[in-house]
């Protein structure tokens, strides 16, 4: 009796692990779809379960490859963003990242409150729309056909004309609402746009004193775009020109720097990263 109960017992068992018979693995250790399920028992009564339920093996490899895909895209990408950026001046980085960050919160948040009482909004906005149109466009123009851009800079020209004539002199930004016939989308060229445009490599990252984040090609743009014209002399007051033109504008500016400051887990690599791929987007576009 003892005999039959074994022989009984082995004959269930065989046919339901027919797949390791022959050597191939069984579908629910696979992750290929393809693989021929065996034709048993225990697997027919299996799927006429899995019927019932509206569920295919099909269904779980799709799942988990959406799930792959999503911490690629989100996770792993922006690893990798961050560990092409060069950054052999992490030291001096932080120290004048910490630095400038005070300035920006600390000082330059309230300074900007109380200019914000004594300057209203309107003269704010003309303050800034005579420095782009005297001593932006200029440059923006320059660099533009430096990139072969040149629709670009026919609409930096026509732009500078239009403002000049007919907004006071560059006071006030006519142009902007004149899209259909100056069709102007706000981009900003750069030399260090230019200059990546020739290949040259972006070089390590820098944290500039005042300036902010920056790397050592757009650093050379912007020592050379200050003896482009029209030009203050000393030269230094181009400089004094463009933090005073920050500061006008820095309501505009400081909550874009709170957002990537404040949502990163590490401030600096936040910063880092999103100018990394500012500049990227700027120079593609």
């Amino acid at each position: 009796m003892r005999h039959w109960f074994w022989l009984i017992l082995a004959l269930l068992f065989f046919p339901t692990h027919a797949a390791l018979a022959d050597g191939k693995i069984p579908l629910a250790l696979s992750d290929d779809t393809s693989v021929t399920a065996p034709d048993t028992m225990l697997l027919n009564s299996s799927s006429t379960l899995l019927a019932e339920n509206d569920t295919t093996f099909d269904e779980e490899p799709e799942f988990f490859e959406d799930d792959a895909d999503y911490f690629k895209d989100e996770e792993y990408e922006e690893e990798n963003a961050a560990s092409l950026t060069s950054d052999p001046f992490e030291g001096w980085n932080r120290v004048w990242f910490n630095i400038n960050d005070w300035i920006y919160i600390d000082v330059g948040k309230p300074a900007h409150a109380a200019y914000r009482v004594v300057v209203p909004e309107p003269a704010r906005n003309g303050i800034n729309n005579l420095i782009v149109n005297w001593f932006g466009m200029p440059r923006r123009f320059v660099n533009a056909l430096l990139q072969a851009k040149f629709a670009l800079a026919g609409i930096e020209f026509s732009r500078f004309v239009v403002n000049t004539a007919f907004g006071l002199g560059g006071l006030v930004d006519v142009a902007k609402n004149l899209k259909p016939v100056v069709p102007y989308t706000g981009e900003k060229e750069d030399f260090g746009q230019t200059l990546a445009t020739w290949g040259v490599p972006a070089g390590p990252y820098l944290v500039l004193p005042f300036f902010g984040a920056s790397n050592v090609r757009d650093t050379v743009g912007i020592v050379g775009e200050s003896f482009l014209p029209p030009s203050l002399n000393p030269v230094y007051l181009n400089y004094a020109l463009f933090g005073f033109s920050q500061f006008n504008v820095l309501d505009k500016r400081i909550g874009v720097y709170e957002d990537v400051v404040g949502t990163a887990v590490e401030p600096y690599v936040g910063m880092r990263n999103a100018y990394a791929q500012l500049r990227k987007a700027q120079i593609e576009n």
